[in-house]
C-alpha cells in the first residue's frame, strides 16, 4: 500500500525541482497539514544513510542529493553533458524541435516510451527548456538553434511538412516495426 509519504517522495523524485506543499496536497487529494506531516516523516527517513535529503524552503519542498555526494554528482553530470547524445535522446530532441512546444505526454505518445530521464538530460545539456503552463511543455532552446547554425526553428529541414498535424497523424497510424521480422524493416 502506498502511503501519502511514498506518493510525495515519488512526485519529488520525478519533479527535480521545488514543489509547493499546496500543490502536493492538490495532486495527492489531501490537506496541507497532512502533506506537511508526511514531509516531516520523509525528512526523518532521509536524515541518515541516504543519497537524498529533503530540502524545505518556506512552503516548498524538494528532494536533493546528499551534500557529501555533491562532487561525485557534479562529475557525473559533467560527463553526461559532454558525452554524445544517445539514439533515444536524439529521437526525443527531433520530436521536440519539430513539434514543440510539446507536453511530455504527447512526446511519450509519439515515442511510445517514458521520456522523463531523457527530458531531464536534454535540459541539463541546455538543448530543451520547460515552459511553465498548466501542463508543462518542452521546446528546443536558443542554444540548440545556435549549435545547428540556424536562426529560427522553422529553418530545420522539411520543417513545414514535419510540423504539420497531418504528418503526426500519419506517423501515429503506422504499425510498430517488428524487430524479429526483417520484412517490415526492409520496406
Amino acid at each position: 500500500m502506498h502511503t501519502l509519504a511514498t506518493k510525495i517522495e515519488s512526485i519529488l523524485f520525478v519533479a527535480g525541482k521545488p514543489i509547493a506543499i499546496s500543490k502536493l496536497a492538490e495532486v495527492t487529494g489531501t490537506t496541507k497539514p497532512a502533506v506537511a506531516e508526511a514531509v516531516q516523516a520523509l525528512a526523518q527517513k532521509h536524515l541518515d544513510n541516504s543519497g537524498f535529503k529533503l530540502l524545505q524552503h518556506g512552503q516548498e519542498v524538494e528532494l536533493v542529493t546528499t551534500p557529501g555526494n555533491t562532487e561525485l554528482v557534479k562529475e557525473f553530470l559533467k560527463k553526461e553533458e559532454l558525452g554524445e547524445l544517445t539514439r533515444p535522446q536524439l529521437e526525443a530532441l527531433a520530436v521536440i524541435a519539430y513539434r514543440g512546444p510539446i507536453a511530455k505526454s504527447e512526446l511519450e505518445l509519439i515515442r511510445g516510451v517514458n521520456c522523463s530521464l531523457i527530458l531531464r538530460n536534454l535540459q541539463i545539456r541546455g538543448l530543451v527548456e520547460q515552459l511553465e503552463d498548466v501542463v508543462p511543455t518542452y521546446q528546443a532552446t536558443a542554444d540548440f538553434l545556435h549549435f545547428l547554425g540556424i536562426t529560427k526553428i522553422s529553418d530545420l529541414p522539411n520543417y513545414s511538412e514535419l510540423n504539420s498535424p497531418e504528418m503526426l497523424n500519419e506517423i501515429l497510424k503506422r504499425p510498430e516495426p517488428n524487430v524479429a521480422d526483417n520484412t517490415t524493416a526492409s520496406k
